[in-house]
């Protein structure tokens, strides 16, 4: 069975523009304006962070897919990994408390969780077969996906770990800030945290009613955090978040086996095909993606027993560069081990290497140093 993925054109964030692109996807994708009784609006909020700094999902894109259904409740939240930071702050600054005031759509924190079941296999290779046993484990998401149907908002933005975050890797906000950080800390490698995020996708996605990605101004290079803009003048729909996906690996011209979580994906699951509606796709050209190596190898089946032995070797460690820290100790904050001291210095023998200081520093003052077996396949 296909799966419809809408493609629209949209140049800018002016209101009216967005607005028009958003029904446009929807009415694309056969979703009614009552389609849903009670609505979860989440976007991207990785950090505190200003619309056009291009972190977060635009409030623009929000605001009008919030205004497009007529549910009788709707809220917006988010789970960001800095729990010591208010999420007032995070509102404020992303801009979605201006959307929740003028749409009425209160804004929520995702303070209760119920368990996920998720099945890893042991040496992380393809598909169980021939009664291998998978390893279960329990994952928190937020409750309000018991009551309320998800409308998952995401940006397109490069990854140091995924390679790519959009739609998929997006509902890893739905799982409450510190559990997110002991995640990347037991799945460290890009094999091994692509793995989860696959298997983590196939547990919650019958919680997800749409997916739309912010792929208007997109980030390339050290995404998804310290990277750099770009234009890109698209919103991608869909109903189901692999093939969202798929279409964004279009726009930056990689091809989807080179994403490891959507290869693990298809070779657990099965990868669909996408029925592209809407406006004609044309890939962006010299789009600077990091990590197209990890893609590759981890591509080739025969390389998996070998990465998942190296898997203990592979570290990204964050580095502090103090002529650019503003001292601001956001870093400090978010940890969620407390390995970094007031005056900013790393305790190596705590840090989780979770990188949480990375993603969230607003000054680009947080780099990562990477072991030699990370540089390899990064």
């Amino acid at each position: 069975m296909e799966e419809k993925v809408a493609v629209v054109k949209c140049g800018s964030y002016d209101k009216a523009a967005v607005a028009e692109a958003v029904v446009k996807i929807f009415s694309l994708c056969d979703i009614r304006e009552d389609a849903f009784r009670k609505l979860l609006f989440k976007p991207n909020m990785l950090s505190a962070r200003t619309p056009e700094e291009g972190v977060t999902t635009h409030p623009a894109v929000v605001e009008a897919a919030v205004r497009y259904f007529k549910s009788s409740e709707k809220i917006i939240g988010d789970s960001p990994a800095n729990i010591n930071k208010p999420a007032e702050l995070y509102w404020d600054k992303c801009g979605y408390k201006q959307v929740s005031e003028e749409t009425g759509a209160p804004l929520v924190k995702f303070s209760s969780s119920f368990m996920l079941d998720i099945h890893l296999h042991p040496h992380l290779h393809p598909p169980p077969s021939r009664g291998r046993k998978m390893e279960r484990t329990e994952v928190p998401v937020t409750d309000y996906l018991k009551e309320f149907s998800l409308i998952n908002i995401a940006k397109l933005k490069t990854h140091g770990l995924t390679i790519l975050t959009a739609a998929m890797k997006n509902l890893y906000g739905l799982i409450p800030g510190f559990r997110k950080s002991v995640l990347h800390s037991i799945f460290v490698s890009p094999l091994h945290f692509s793995e989860f995020l696959a298997v983590y996708y196939h547990a919650v996605k019958d919680y997800v009613s749409f997916n739309l990605v912010d792929a208007v101004v997109a980030m390339e290079g050290s995404g998804p955090a310290a990277g750099k803009l770009r234009d890109t003048g698209y919103l991608i729909g869909g109903r189901n978040a692999v093939a969202v996906d798929i279409a964004c690996c279009k726009i930056i011209g990689i091809k989807p086996e080179n994403i490891p979580y959507l290869k693990i994906y298809g070779e657990r699951y099965g990868l669909p095909e996408i029925e592209l509606a809407g406006d004609e796709l044309v890939p962006v050209k010299d789009f600077d993606i990091p990590g197209r190596r990890t893609g590759a190898v981890i591509s080739n089946r025969a390389f998996r027993p070998l990465l998942g032995l190296l898997g203990k070797h592979f570290k990204a460690m964050p580095v502090i560069d103090y002529a650019q820290c503003r001292k601001c100790r956001a870093c400090v904050q978010v940890c969620p081990v407390k390995a970094i001291s007031k005056d900013l210095k790393f305790d190596r023998k705590k840090c989780i290497n979770c990188l949480c200081c990375f993603e969230v520093c607003p000054y680009k003052a947080i780099s990562v140093k990477k072991s030699f077996i990370a540089k390899l396949f990064t």
